[in-house]
């Protein structure tokens, strides 16, 4: 498989994108779409990571930059924003600032660090205007205010009377939320009323009567947002207005055509509109606005799965296929749900199996202060999942405050599930190890599971209390013994594996086990009913017995079993009793 375009996953180098022929979607007229905006002249766009914030502040520079104006035209010929010809281009000194390089592990550390961008980000600035005399050697033992002072001092007299100067920062609140994961005290002396960084944004303010005519400003949460805007509180957060839905991410449309640039599709022998389905079941799903008009996929992911299949060689699946820089993984989500008050995550938990994974909240907090609260309310621990990226906004036509929460697609899914049954609903502890399913046909292959179905039975009568069972789903039951099941390294299990099947799409099997000693795999439709449901020999189970029979008759025939050793089952539960099971 070959391509004449570059694939830019992990490139956020916006002016090599023409230049060094990379493959891109054209996000350009959302330039227009900030200067058309009547709310603000200090915009925070806040976004997941990975979406490709940094790419859209690298073409904000390009676009603006006075320095950079010889390089317009190779930077955005053939773009959106060429064809429109705004006269704002290049017609501002551009001073930029990222803040996802700033770190340490004390205050001291922090601050010096922080320091030491703001001094790259001045040098950078004197690169580009050789003319403008300014002495950083001097400021190098100052603090942070006292070089931005120093600066802006020499700039109002280098460029008098000329308001002119656009103010770029990047990832505004990486430092911050990495200190917060690890020391929350000292999270709160950075972000505190007399810290640094409230210093700083008073400053900003205070030059924007002056020198500053514009700034726009990137971020995560909103976990530092208090100390960004009590001291910049002109700054306004845009981030859900529905123009700017999709400035970061990829609608549909841009996906296909990406794709479309990237992948011979005739010489993988695949319809490009069947990946995109695949693609967006795993994922696309976020909507960042009430009433934005469509959802956008996440930017790195694609990126990561277009490199892989072409490195490769061959189609993989998308739901095998994660990318670990996205930062969606477990460990966040305990971080976050860590901070909050158990009450919240059994009350997401319940929400999570009986109401169609739905979260409600009267609005999205728009600041988050720990240094006035301890833990996470349950609007907040809501927003900052939303911010991260493991919930989204479901699309409603309702007219009032409220708004409601999902989960975007099957990755994160897959991620509140494990992180819901290991931390939550099956423990982690002795005597939960201890208890072991018969797994022992599984391992070798064996046609005959009723050991392995009576030990489920033992384990979910010892298990589960009447508390559980008045919370009974079939994906909760599924869920349990998948993660029972994970504790034997010689299984690889997977619940609602995605399969395609020929003539009718895209179908979903309950769990999935396949032995690494024999290679058997074997497949299993759950249904589930409780005792006031169950009526043994009636006509309605009958119907249940049949419609799970034709669904696992359907399953066998999925591609991805063609070259598979194959035994499939459905199982009826009624609480813990397996009331039903048959070998299809």
């Amino acid at each position: 498989m070959t391509t004449t375009l570059k694939i830019p996953y992990g490139n956020a180098s916006f002016e090599e994108f023409n230049r060094e022929h990379f493959a891109f979607v054209d996000k350009t007229i959302f330039i227009k779409h900030l200067e058309d905006q009547i709310f603000t002249k200090y915009p925070i766009l806040l976004r997941p990571r990975r979406f490709g914030k940094s790419t859209f502040l690298k073409m904000l520079k390009y676009f603006y930059d006075f320095a950079l104006a010889d390089y317009y035209e190779e930077t955005f010929k053939g773009t959106q924003i060429f064809d429109v010809d705004l006269p704002s281009h290049n017609s501002y000194h551009v001073l930029n600032f990222d803040f996802s390089t700033v770190y340490g592990d004390t205050l001291d550390e922090i601050k010096s660090s922080f320091k030491e961008e703001l001094l790259d980000g001045i040098q950078n600035f004197k690169n580009r205007y050789p003319n403008f005399i300014f002495d950083l050697e001097p400021l190098t033992n100052q603090d942070p205010n006292s070089i931005m002072t120093s600066f802006f001092r020499a700039y109002s007299k280098f460029y008098p009377n000329q308001k002119k100067l656009y103010l770029l920062i990047d990832e505004y609140d990486n430092f911050t939320n990495n200190i917060l994961i690890q020391d929350q005290e000292l999270f709160k002396k950075i972000t505190a009323a007399n810290g640094f960084v409230k210093a700083f944004y008073s400053l900003i303010k205070k030059q924007t009567s002056s020198v500053i005519d514009k700034t726009f400003i990137t971020g995560v949460t909103s976990f530092s947002l208090d100390s960004l805007t009590s001291g910049f509180n002109i700054a306004k957060n845009i981030s859900t207005l529905p123009e700017f839905n999709s400035y970061a991410g990829f609608t549909q449309n841009e996906l296909k055509d990406l794709l479309l640039k990237l992948i011979d599709f005739k010489e993988l022998n695949l319809d490009v509109n069947n990946l995109i389905k695949l693609l967006e079941l795993h994922y696309n799903g976020y909507q960042f606005c009430k009433n934005a008009q469509e959802k956008v996929f996440n930017t790195s992911m694609c990126l990561n799965y277009i490199s892989t299949i072409i490195s490769e060689k061959r189609f993989i699946d998308p739901q095998f296929i994660t990318d670990p820089a996205c930062g969606i993984e477990i460990n966040k989500l305990k971080q976050i749900f860590n901070n909050t008050d158990p009450n919240n995550i059994s009350n997401i938990i319940k929400l999570y199996f009986n109401n169609n994974k739905i979260f409600t909240i009267s609005a999205l907090s728009q600041s988050i202060n720990f240094n006035k609260n301890e833990q996470y309310s349950y609007e907040d621990l809501i927003s900052i999942l939303f911010y991260l990226g493991f919930l989204t906004i479901k699309p409603s036509n309702n007219f009032n405050e409220q708004i409601d929460f999902t989960i975007p697609n099957r990755i994160t899914d897959t991620l509140f599930k494990e992180y819901f049954f290991k931390d939550h609903i099956v423990p982690n502890t002795k005597e939960e190890h201890e208890y072991l399913l018969s797994t022992i046909n599984l391992q070798e292959g064996k046609e005959d599971l009723k050991d392995f179905i009576k030990s489920c039975e033992d384990y979910l009568g010892t298990r589960l209390s009447n508390q559980h069972l008045l919370h009974m789903t079939k994906n909760y039951l599924v869920g349990i013994i998948k993660t029972k099941l994970e504790q034997d390294p010689s299984l690889y299990v997977k619940d609602e594996l995605s399969i395609m099947i020929p003539a009718l799409g895209e179908r979903f099997i309950d769990l999935y086990i396949k032995s690494n000693m024999s290679n058997q795999s074997y497949i299993f439709e759950f249904k589930y009913l409780s005792k006031a449901q169950y009526k043994p020999e009636s006509n309605e189970l009958k119907k249940l017995v049949k419609e799970a029979r034709d669904q696992i008759n359907s399953y066998k025939n999925a591609t991805i079993f063609i070259d598979h050793k194959l035994y499939a089952y459905i199982l009826i539960f009624v609480d813990c009793k397996c009331v039903h099971y048959e070998r299809v």
